[in-house]
């Protein structure tokens, strides 16, 4: 088992967590959050081969080149406009990455890494979710002058 990919995706869905709701973010915000969380861990796992097919056959056109072009540099105002968001979001991207290709190392099959990313991914966010709602983890309120 790489426990230590695990650790680091755990630690990454932590964060991200506790950043989420110290910035008093909505449900539709969480609903987003569980969304892209549960939809990571089935790209990297059980739907890669066809998400890679419909690429190949998207980029095909023009059409599908204008729609990267476009999506590219949304994203890339997006990275710039919520820099801080966009860089949790990249490390959350990476560590599942690392988690995904050491459970691949280990001989897990897609089944079971699609399982295994989604129970410590879950299990990052809800250890966030509870650690912020603490009074000994909450961050001190601003003084207004």
């Amino acid at each position: 088992m790489p426990w230590l990919s695990l650790v680091l995706l755990f630690a990454a869905y932590t964060t991200f967590s506790w950043f989420i709701t110290n910035a008093t973010a909505t449900w539709l915000v969480w609903v987003m959050v569980l969304t892209f969380t549960l939809t990571q861990a089935l790209l990297l796992t059980t739907w890669f081969d066809g998400f890679k097919r419909f690429l190949n056959r998207w980029l095909r056109s023009d059409v599908g080149y204008f729609t990267l072009i476009i999506v590219a540099s949304l994203s890339l105002t997006l990275a710039l406009v919520w820099f801080k968001t966009f860089g949790y979001i990249l490390v959350l991207i990476s560590s599942e990455l690392l988690a995904r290709l050491d459970l691949q190392t280990a001989g897990f099959n897609r089944l079971q890494a699609l399982i295994i990313l989604t129970i410590f991914s879950l299990a990052g966010l809800a250890t966030g979710w509870s650690a912020s709602q603490h009074p000994l983890f909450r961050l001190p309120a601003l003084a207004t002058v």
